[in-house]
């Protein structure tokens, strides 16, 4: 949850709080203009900073595969404005990147999504169980592992399979990391390495980092916004980022609003039907999970089949899908999510730990994801206890 890093994290604030920045609207608009967004954004996104206590929020728009507008609003950091240049560690989100780059390694043959991984990757912890030949990175990156996020949600500190891999869902942040230490072993190449030459550098997209801060994030950086809403340092909360120590698979993703975007337009248009296969196909069903079950008496239609495909979140209504991946920490609360036959989608990162309520309003703001951002309040409603907001008029 928010202390381990998972993408939808526990809300600090009390449910009054929640209630306060929830109620404020419930219908979205379809289809807002650019200038229309401007308005909405300049008109609620000051309140939206205010209630949950955040630092500020980068937002990033694509209709029709391109990016059509972006918003900056609040503070990177207490002596400066968020702005197109603020780069944010956009925590769970790298696990999209992850899963792109293994997609990509799969679809061009240097890897293989059902070998097993243990004749590549030591872990002293599990490679005494039999169960830990039977990992493979399709079961890692579906979150089917049997494994739990990360060594601390242990009592041991050590991972354990909870049950069998591939039989059942649990969002883990470490089998993550072991899939890319596979693609690792497999190339010879680092993750970051893959990450360049299969994605970034094709793509065109130059302000993404794998793990690492690189020089031209100086700064740039939007600090992590605590529960209280006070700044806190980086290093605080990403110890090794700096020094670049880390995989950087499941979280530790350097990127702004534009760049993200970037990827996000570039990943609409690959419509390879190989990889779009492989990043569509639902391989673990949400329905009734506790965290992101949809909420059936909150939510007038809930999603036909949801759950995760390869690193991607998929939400299928009739022949309509919505892709997304959410991040959450202890300072940083992200959404982005695409429709691969609407072409359209969005980017929203947040520096501030409680930055639910104000994710989804923009998602309902934005207008173009209805029955997604319905989705979103209800989930936010059932997680953290607010009522049902009432109608506003909008």
């Amino acid at each position: 949850m928010s202390g381990s890093r998972e993408g939808f994290g526990r809300w600090p604030l009390g449910a009054a709080a929640i209630a306060a920045a929830l109620v404020a609207a419930t219908s979205a608009w379809a289809g807002a203009s650019p200038a229309e967004l401007d308005r909405r954004m300049a008109r609620e996104a000051p309140g939206l900073l205010k209630d949950g206590r955040l630092g500020g929020i980068g937002i990033a728009v694509i209709r029709d595969g391109r990016v059509a507008w972006t918003g900056y609003y609040g503070r990177q950091s207490p002596d400066a404005a968020t702005t197109e240049r603020t780069v944010f560690n956009t925590a769970s989100i790298a696990k999209t990147v992850t899963a792109e780059t293994l997609i990509a390694l799969a679809v061009a043959g240097r890897i293989d999504l059902d070998e097993p991984i243990a004749g590549y990757v030591r872990n002293p912890d599990l490679e005494g169980d039999p169960r830990y030949r039977k990992l493979t990175p399709r079961l890692l990156l579906s979150h089917r592992s049997g494994l739990r996020n990360w060594p601390d949600d242990y009592d041991d500190g050590k991972l354990a399979f909870d049950w069998e891999p591939g039989t059942r869902y649990r969002y883990s942040g470490a089998g993550i990391e072991l899939a890319a230490r596979y693609a690792q072993a497999k190339t010879g190449k680092s993750l970051r390495a893959l990450a360049a030459e299969t994605l970034l550098t094709p793509m065109g997209v130059k302000e993404m980092a794998v793990g690492e801060l690189p020089a031209w994030t100086d700064g740039r950086l939007a600090l992590p916004v605590n529960s209280e809403g006070a700044f806190v340092s980086i290093d605080s909360l990403y110890p090794g980022l700096k020094e670049g120590s880390g995989v950087g698979a499941a979280y530790d993703l350097i990127t702004t609003a534009p760049a993200y975007a970037t990827f996000l337009s570039k990943v609409i248009a690959a419509r390879e039907p190989r990889t779009a296969a492989l990043r569509e196909t639902i391989l673990t069903d949400l329905d009734g999970d506790a965290i992101y079950g949809c909420p059936r008496k909150l939510v007038a239609r809930c999603p036909d089949a949801y759950g995760y495909a390869l690193g991607w979140q998929v939400h299928r209504y009739g022949d309509h899908q919505v892709l997304q991946h959410t991040g959450n920490d202890e300072g940083q609360t992200d959404l982005v999510y695409f429709s691969p036959d609407g072409r359209d989608g969005a980017v929203i990162f947040v520096n501030g730990a409680n930055g639910w309520a104000a994710i989804t309003r923009v998602v309902e703001l934005i207008g173009d994801e209805p029955l997604m951002a319905a989705y979103y309040r209800g989930l936010v409603q059932a997680l953290f206890g607010a009522p049902p907001p009432k109608p506003d008029g909008d």
